[in-house]
This record gives structure tokens, C-alpha cells and sequence, in this order.
């Protein structure tokens, strides 16, 4: 009997979840145990939202002006904000979060021309099935570029990555050509990380062979999960990550029992 059920859904943020460390996923997203927000993720959340409202607009009401007030729409709806709320983020923090959100979103403006964005969907969601997995995924935006081809931008708001890592970054959107090309039978031009606090953008084209790759990514990543579920075994993977982690306390890498997480450690508030 397995230890677990495998799971037959996966998006390339439970991916790199596993790829990061297995013993984590198994936490987070097999145990079920709560990973609290933080102020980055909610900042990053903010604004994407920011940038969504932006770009719902006809292109020529796209300047600083009507960024300003995508944002105030966005502090709006995110002042009563649960995770806001659990954060602690009320009053003059809530100020200076929203004050950091606006900086961001115009710097991210300011790295193209607003105008000139053609939007096939904001905050896009869109799935696939691959033999025994479904991949689902949200595009921040799926746009054309002048000539009609599909475009793919991912906004990022922590720091870009040295040039060493930068294909390691870019894993994620390639799982969204993926994603592009069964969903509209078309391949994407261009995958862009536009990495709004420092004004970087990253890209690459994807290939027939880059699309093939991440299927057979897929593929094994999701057979490296399932026999997992089937052993229980999740081994650990020390990084850098693990100075951020919520469940170090249970990790046996600095003297931990994950099994004692299942007793101690919270469930995610969305489970009965």
C-alpha cells in the first residue's frame, strides 16, 4: 500500500517545490501542513494584481497616470486581505507595503511600452492533460507581439538571478509553452522574466525541442513524485532555501522528526 496518493495535478510551482526539496513538497503539499505567507509573497501578489488592472485597459489609457490608479484599485481590494490581515500589514505598514507595490509596478511599466502590449489573457489560467498528469498553470500574461505570435511574460518581483542561474529561472515558463501549445495548438515566440525591482527582463525562444524536453520533464518529475508516494521516502535537499523555510524545525538536516510535523506543525487553514 502506498504510503501516499500520488498526485495527478501538478503546476510548475509544485515542480520546483519538489525539485527543490522532495521532503518540503511532501509537507506543503502532500501533508497538507501550512506554509504562512510572507511579506515578499504578498507584495509579489499585490502586484501582479496591480499590473493585471493595468493592462485590462484599452492601450491608450496606459501611462503613468492610469498605473496610479490600477494600484489604488489594487491597495482597495487588499487592505482587509487575509494574508495581509495574518501578516500584521495594517495601517502604516500597509502604507509603506502599498508605497513599495506602486514603485515596483512602475518600474515594471517603464521596462517596455505599455502601449504597445496586446493581451491575449492576464492572469491566464490553463491546463493539460500528459498521459497520467494534468499540468495547470497561471500566465501572468499571454500577449501577440507585432508580427501576431504569442508571447509569454512572467513577472517577478525578487531579485534576478546571475547569469549562471538563468536558465534554471526560465524552467517554469518553458512548462507554460507547453501548456500554450496543447491549449492552442500554436508554439510561443518568446518567454520573458521581467523582473520588475531591478528592470531586467530574461528571455528565450522555445523550440520543438525545448517542448519535447519539458514534456519528458513532466513525465519524470511526475514518475519521481509518484514512487515517492509509493516508498513515503522524501529525502531532504540542503540549500540556500532552507534558511527560509517553515518546516526546518522538522527537517532532519538540523535535527528534526517529519513525523512529529504531522502532529505539531498547523494544517492549511483551507483543510478540514
Amino acid at each position: 500500500m502506498s504510503a501516499y496518493a500520488p498526485p495527478t495535478t501538478l503546476s510548475p510551482s509544485r515542480i520546483d517545490s519538489f525539485l527543490s526539496c522532495p521532503l518540503a513538497f511532501r509537507f506543503s503539499s502532500l501533508d497538507e501542513l501550512f506554509d504562512p505567507p510572507t511579506e515578499a509573497t504578498v507584495r509579489g501578489t499585490m502586484v501582479h494584481q496591480a499590473l493585471e488592472h493595468f493592462y485590462e485597459r484599452p492601450n491608450s489609457e496606459r501611462r503613468a497616470e492610469h498605473l496610479h490608479s490600477a494600484v489604488d484599485q489594487m491597495l482597495s481590494e487588499y487592505e482587509t486581505n487575509d494574508d495581509v490581515l495574518f501578516l500584521g500589514l495594517t495601517d502604516a505598514k500597509f502604507v509603506k507595503l502599498g508605497d513599495e507595490c506602486r514603485k515596483l509596478a512602475l518600474n515594471a511599466i517603464e521596462m517596455e511600452d505599455p502601449q504597445q502590449v496586446n493581451p491575449v489573457g492576464l492572469e491566464l489560467r490553463i491546463e493539460a492533460t500528459f498521459g497520467d498528469v494534468t499540468l495547470r498553470g497561471i500566465i501572468d500574461r499571454l500577449e501577440r507581439d507585432g508580427d501576431g505570435r504569442l508571447v509569454i511574460t512572467d513577472y517577478k518581483t525578487g531579485r534576478a538571478p546571475g547569469p549562471s542561474f538563468e536558465k534554471k529561472a526560465l524552467a517554469g515558463v518553458h512548462f507554460y509553452a507547453l501548456l500554450c501549445q496543447q491549449e492552442f495548438e500554436e508554439d510561443a515566440s518568446e518567454l520573458r522574466l521581467m523582473y520588475v525591482k531591478s528592470s531586467q527582463t530574461i528571455s528565450a525562444r522555445p523550440s520543438s525541442k525545448t517542448i519535447s524536453f519539458t514534456e519528458q520533464r513532466l513525465t519524470a518529475v511526475h514518475q519521481a513524485i509518484s514512487q515517492a508516494c509509493e516508498s513515503g521516502k522524501f529525502p531532504t535537499r540542503k540549500s540556500a532555501l532552507c534558511n527560509y523555510c517553515t518546516f526546518q524545525q522538522w527537517c532532519p538536516e538540523f535535527g528534526g522528526d517529519p513525523q512529529v510535523a504531522l502532529v505539531e506543525a498547523p494544517r492549511r487553514p483551507d483543510v478540514a
